[in-house]
């Protein structure tokens, strides 16, 4: 009977391996043709310091293979750009810029696909009710404990993201009208600051 046990529970072990590989390679198959995406998204951030949660919306842009830029409106008019090394927080309002380096993680976590984010975060996936289910740990320690990722089997970008901080406050990003490879000009993800806007420098590592 014990040997018996065993046994299943080593074969149970392999096919869990075999099925979280064969889930990643054909998600990897799906998002290999993305060029470029194009979204609107929703973002909602809850704290245990605030009693309601922080929402903000947006629209994201991507171009293979590392640039992308968020924008969003409303009472947080802010702008993040990122070209594949440094990030910039620009406050168009305010006249003000944060430029950010030694990013690691932080750069493949903003791209949301399986073969840039593996460098950074051990991934384990699981189909359910036609999606593809991503758990994320980050290999090395950061802002981030871990993030869940929701894709349909429709599409090969994520539908729902969720990031979980150090304290485990989460903010959840969901994507809408996503279209994939639409022309977007190299010139939406160039931010030069003007003249009279403060730039602060600092660094990540």
């Amino acid at each position: 009977m014990i040997k018996h046990c065993f046994v299943m529970t080593v074969l149970l072990l392999l096919f869990s391996d075999v099925s979280n590989a064969d889930i990643l390679d054909d998600l990897r198959s799906r998002q290999a043709g993305i060029r470029t995406v194009s979204a609107e998204f929703s973002q909602e951030k809850k704290t245990r310091l605030l009693t309601k949660p922080i929402r903000t919306e947006g629209r994201f842009l991507y171009r293979q293979p590392d640039k992308i830029r968020w924008e969003y409106r409303g009472s947080l008019n802010m702008q993040v750009f990122f070209n594949g090394k440094d990030i910039w927080l620009y406050y168009p309002d305010l006249k003000e810029a944060d430029k950010l380096s030694g990013l690691s993680q932080y750069g493949s976590m903003m791209q949301f696909d399986v073969s840039s984010m593996s460098r950074d975060y051990a991934i384990s996936a699981k189909k359910e009710r036609g999606m593809t289910l991503l758990m994320l740990s980050p290999k090395t320690k950061g802002f981030i404990s871990r993030m869940e990722m929701e894709i349909t089997d429709e599409s090969s970008f994520p539908r729902v993201v969720k990031l979980f901080d150090l304290n485990n406050d989460p903010t959840t990003i969901i994507f809408r009208d996503v279209k994939i490879n639409a022309g977007i000009s190299d010139s939406m993800f160039n931010f030069v600051p003007e003249a009279g806007v403060t730039v602060r420098e600092r660094s990540l590592k």
